[in-house]
């Protein structure tokens, strides 16, 4: 069975550095590509948006709110924005905020742009690794996304 790839959008290199320890010790299960900015995400997202792109798809993506150039909000919108694929809808993908923020505007901004959900980056690092693991086992492994593709019925 392959790993579940997880797009990482941060622009810490130091906090890359932990996450990337904590991945590679604690679940290794999970292969992570890192993004140092919203750019660089967004430009990937569209060369993996063209159908004869062969690598692997997202299950997850965790983005830092506060980016430089595009910060997490406008990179959200730009994601539930981005036209898919067969193999990948970008509006259905599950995307979490890990911000250092706890401010109620930014957490109501984020849901408005299709945030998934809003956590708050611990201080302490076995807080982190657990909010990892429960992050990844809940979205990855028990979470069941539409499958792209797939014509949208009305149910009645």
């Amino acid at each position: 069975m392959s790993k579940k790839e997880i797009y990482l959008v941060e622009d810490s290199s130091d906090f890359r550095q932990l996450l990337r320890g904590i991945f590679t010790k604690f679940l290794p299960e999970y292969h992570v590509r890192f993004f140092q900015g919203g750019q660089e995400l967004y430009q990937y997202m569209v060369f993996q948006s063209a159908e004869q792109f062969q690598g692997r798809r997202p299950a997850l993506i965790i983005l830092d709110l506060q980016l430089p150039n595009i910060n997490g909000v406008e990179l959200l919108k730009l994601i539930r924005q981005t036209p898919g694929n067969s193999e990948t809808e970008w509006k259905t993908i599950p995307a979490v905020i890990l911000s250092g923020s706890t401010s109620q505007d930014d957490i109501n901004h984020c849901y408005q742009a299709g945030a998934n959900s809003y956590f708050v980056k611990p201080i302490d690092f076995e807080e982190l690794q657990t909010l990892l693991k429960t992050l990844c086992r809940y979205w990855i492994d028990y979470n069941r996304l539409a499958k792209a593709g797939v014509p949208k019925q009305i149910l009645r």
